[in-house]
């Protein structure tokens, strides 16, 4: 490894390209804080198709939202944190038409709102299925401008800078350039996204993955209800081409169904509400059928909106469309083979309703955060959550950064004795996914989880040993598949400590829902994992 490693400083460091970090940033940029991104990517913001706003009908309400919110999550979500949500969401409007944000309208010049799996109300809201580009566009637009903001578009926070008590910036990876640099900063917002990437099928793009998780576990933070993983049960597994591709299934309350490969409509042999359930029973049930041997050749099912009409699909759901038209697909009038994929990872670093960490210095938002959603989420809501936090994470540093203490702490990376080889690298992520698409699903049960976990151990282990002799390109090859591989280890640990089934979190050996609301939480002490129960 070049020991040659340039140092940067900025006031305020922001680990992620999505929403969240560019809310942050311009809330932060704008009051002459000098500030910093990270980014491999925009992660899973681009895919934002709108947001959820209690206020796009009159019958609607944060009350009614804040309900509808903790029954989709099973009660197991934060109070606070559900509310400071449901709150911030209801201001949106506002604020992104400040931006310049064009939203779609009713022809009386009310907001038009779609209905999602788990609204009892129509409230997603937005331009089109474009939301999160609209977002992002419009707000790079205005960093631009600020001098005070720079962005290292390919570069890779892979461990934070910390003592255990304080986070004072991060080491990173430029994937362009292929060398290491540092950033020492007086705040550090991590918001990197959720750690569904490490699943074998997801839906998320592949610039996310469980570094986030990993280097906050790592710095010293606790990670709360890490077995709460939504799968979307509607992701395109053929053709190939499109295969993770979600189609949106505010669909379904326009007439499109799900089928099995007997062409029977199954949902409701499970719910008499049909397709119209959370997505967390969307998913079990379509699990289900493939495990009875009713499902597609390519293990899905069909999903079929030829009951939707053909000009409705074309004006509101163009872009679906066009996805199966590029690969010789009529979505208007052909089903089309469907699957669950890991989409939304509800479980994640614990914060409190202001985004603060338990390091001093640290702010986590967005996906990267838990314990907001419950054991499952709300369509819709992921859209709002990234910019209700960012806004907040922005004011908690911009109101913590004089009390902040600037020292600077020291960092050298480690290396173990043996040499790391790409081609192990690769084969042990490649386990490490399949392990946790075997053990780690839909349905799970504690002697897989078990077995998982020991095997995730003696992998971790032989990472600890390489790293001699490294490159910069196999090292940052090395800490990545540590940080996937630590963050399943978080995930299998936290799920065999909840011995039970709740929302997204389906044991087959423990099938009663828990009996009072209660939150798991990882820990590493003494380089080892471990979770304890918090009761409410």
């Amino acid at each position: 490894m070049n020991n040659q490693i340039k140092d940067f400083q900025t006031d305020v460091l922001i680990i992620g390209g999505g929403a969240t970090g560019h809310v942050a940033a311009w809330e932060i940029a704008k009051t002459g804080r000098s500030v910093v991104m990270l980014k491999t990517g925009a992660g899973a913001s681009p895919g934002i198709s709108g947001f959820n706003v209690p206020c796009a009908q009159a019958e609607d309400s944060v009350e009614k939202y804040i309900e509808d919110t903790k029954a989709s999550g099973r009660g197991q979500g934060g109070e606070e944190l559900t509310k400071t949500l449901c709150n911030g969401a209801k201001k949106l409007p506002e604020y992104l038409e400040a931006l310049g944000f064009v939203f779609d309208r009713n022809p009386d010049g009310t907001l038009f709102a779609r209905k999602s799996l788990g609204s009892s109300y129509a409230r997603v809201v937005g331009h089109g299925n474009s939301s999160g580009s609209m977002v992002l566009n419009l707000l790079n637009e205005r960093l631009g401008k600020c001098e005070n903001f720079s962005v290292f578009s390919s570069a890779r926070a892979l461990r934070l800078i910390s003592d255990g008590k304080k986070v004072g910036g991060a080491f990173v990876y430029d994937e362009e350039k292929k060398t290491f640099f540092t950033v020492h900063a007086r705040a550090v917002l991590l918001c990197s996204g959720g750690f569904a990437g490490i699943f074998p099928f997801t839906s998320n793009s592949k610039d996310i993955s469980g570094d986030g998780i990993a280097m906050a576990l790592l710095a010293g933070c606790g990670l709360i209800d890490m077995e709460f993983v939504q799968f979307e049960p509607s992701s395109a597994v053929w053709p190939p081409e499109i295969r993770g591709k979600g189609v949106i299934t505010t669909l379904f309350y326009e007439g499109a169904v799900m089928k099995n490969a007997l062409g029977e409509r199954f949902m409701f042999n499970y719910d008499p509400k049909g397709e119209c359930v959370n997505k967390d029973l969307l998913s079990h049930a379509i699990e289900k059928e493939i495990l009875a041997g009713r499902g597609t050749e390519h293990r899905g099912v069909w999903f079929d909106a030829s009951g939707v009409d053909e000009k409705r699909l074309h004006d509101a759901y163009e872009p679906f469309v066009r996805r199966y038209a590029s690969v010789g697909i009529d979505f208007t009038k052909e089903p089309v083979e469907l699957a669950n994929a890991a989409h939304t990872t509800i479980g994640g670093v614990e914060i409190d309703a202001s985004c603060r960490s338990a390091l001093e210095g640290l702010y986590v938002a967005g996906e990267a955060a838990g314990h907001i959603h419950g054991s499952n989420r709300i369509g819709g809501s992921a859209g709002s959550e990234t910019l209700v936090f960012g806004q907040i994470a922005a004011a908690s540093i911009l109101e913590d950064f004089d009390s902040l203490k600037a020292a600077k702490i020291h960092f050298a990376p480690t290396f173990g004795t043996e040499k790391a080889e790409l081609s192990r690298l690769s084969e042990i992520k490649e386990e490490s996914k399949q392990l946790i698409g075997e053990c780690a699903g839909v349905f799970r049960d504690g002697k897989s989880l078990d077995k998982g976990s020991k095997r995730l151990a003696q992998l971790c282990e032989e990472l600890s040993k390489m790293g001699a002799d490294a490159d910069d390109e196999t090292y940052c090859r090395l800490l990545r598949t540590q940080n996937d591989v630590i963050t399943a280890m978080a995930l299998f640990a936290a799920a065999a400590s909840r011995c039970d089934s709740c929302g997204s979190h389906q044991r087959t050996d423990y099938q009663d829902a828990p009996k009072k609301s209660y939150h798991t939480l990882v820990t590493l002490d003494n380089n080892t994992i471990t979770t304890k129960i918090i009761n409410n």
